[in-house]
């Protein structure tokens, strides 16, 4: 997945390294099944069959989609290609942004059943905002099925915690948020039991050219990397595909929005909370006494 990948468990389990090993190359198998992180239509009009679990990611982010009115889309493909933050060392041209901005848009897409179809060639889904928040719940699915209590999945920062922490008597699991502008430093911590933390931030990949940061986080209305009021977001949700997606959306809309979208949310997951850090580093939290906070 692109990460480092770490496991924590309190219990000795023979085989236990194998057993994750194995873990990790199916969960990463079943986000590849239909052509890579990345599914692109090569013809307009193009249908491709999903799996069962792709076409639910799917679902899922169409309905994020609706909630911030296109700021989040999964069919931002075409402009993560032509960025390509992890490798290039400038800007892609604005003709260039502005052709694979035009690809972009979710209601070019029609979901029926499995079956997703691409109104346009070029256009393209890119997973890698919803796959590590579904691995993590996929992953802990099967350690509990093979007999491990309790532990911690750290998939590249995305946080998944299960079962009743031994070491602390209310059996929570302490996380620490990474201060965006140390990313050595914590500033605080939530205190939870069997959910996602997951954080976004322009920090995590980007290049600098004359002067100027371009992040991984791209807004799919202008083409280029996000520009909100925020320095990171962090999102705490049972369902890790959902906190996956909210952290990505809620870093592109910004905090204002952000918590009235969040509003919406919780009917359907009242479990949700978010931490917002300011680009000037104020913090603010949105349903957070649902979780201790240090």
């Amino acid at each position: 997945m692109d990460t480092v990948v770490t496991f924590t468990v309190y219990q000795k389990y023979d085989g236990f390294s194998s057993l994750c090993n194995s873990l990790l190359t199916s969960a990463e198998k079943t986000l590849t099944e239909c052509g890579g992180y990345m599914i692109s239509s090569s013809e307009d009009g193009q249908t491709v069959e999903l799996t069962d679990t792709l076409a639910s990611l799917v679902e899922r982010s169409f309905f994020i989609s609706e909630l911030t009115e296109g700021d989040y889309d999964l069919s931002v493909a075409p402009l993560v290609a032509v960025w390509n933050i992890k490798n290039n060392t400038e800007p892609p041209s604005e003709s260039d942004i502005e052709r694979a901005r035009s690809l972009v848009g979710y209601k070019n897409l029609d979901l029926e059943k499995n079956k997703l179809t691409f109104s346009f060639e070029g256009m393209g889904i890119d997973l890698g905002s919803v796959g590590k928040g579904w691995a993590g719940d996929a992953i802990v699915k099967e350690l509990v099925l093979n007999g491990v209590d309790c532990g911690i999945v750290n998939l590249g920062g995305n946080i998944r915690v299960f079962g009743d922490n031994p070491k602390n008597e209310s059996g929570q699991f302490s996380v620490g948020i990474k201060d965006p502008f140390d990313t050595q430093a914590i500033i605080g911590y939530v205190n939870v039991k069997n959910t996602n933390v997951i954080t976004s931030g322009a920090y995590e990949r980007f290049f600098e050219y004359n002067g100027e940061i371009y992040h991984h986080i791209l807004d799919p209305k202008t083409g280029f990397p996000a520009k909100s009021d925020l320095a990171s977001v962090t999102v705490i949700c049972s369902d890790g595909a959902v906190a996956d997606m909210l952290s990505t959306a809620l870093f592109v809309v910004g905090e204002e929005r952000g918590s009235q979208i969040l509003k919406t949310v919780s009917e359907l997951y009242p479990d949700v909370a978010a931490i917002f850090v300011s680009a000037g580093g104020e913090i603010t939290t949105f349903n957070t006494q649902l979780y201790g906070t240090d």
